[in-house]
């Protein structure tokens, strides 16, 4: 299964980081549980969350977060990076 929807300019940036720091993993689906597989690990999720603050331009809020918003890309992109408009709501 292809990477994420690449039109999405950040979910490409995320599984290229993915790929950059497990360079075992060749391709990241946007369905992928990256916390469930292991993809990447505990420490590297730290900066993973790091990269995407980066990404945001802005924290994550910690009223917001959750473990099940980072499982996999397609919901970071729904959660951190889509107005509400865009998500539907």
């Amino acid at each position: 299964m292809p990477d994420t929807d690449l039109s999405e300019p950040v979910a490409h940036q995320l599984a290229e980081w993915i790929r950059k720091v497990n360079p075992q993993v060749t391709e990241v689906p946007g369905d992928l549980d990256i916390i469930e597989t292991r993809t990447i690990t505990s420490l590297q999720f730290v900066e993973f969350l790091l990269y995407i603050e980066q990404l945001r331009g802005a924290p994550i809020p910690p009223g917001i977060a959750d473990i099940n918003t980072f499982r996999t890309i397609r919901v970071i992109v729904d959660n951190y990076f889509r107005s509400p408009v865009e998500a539907g709501e």
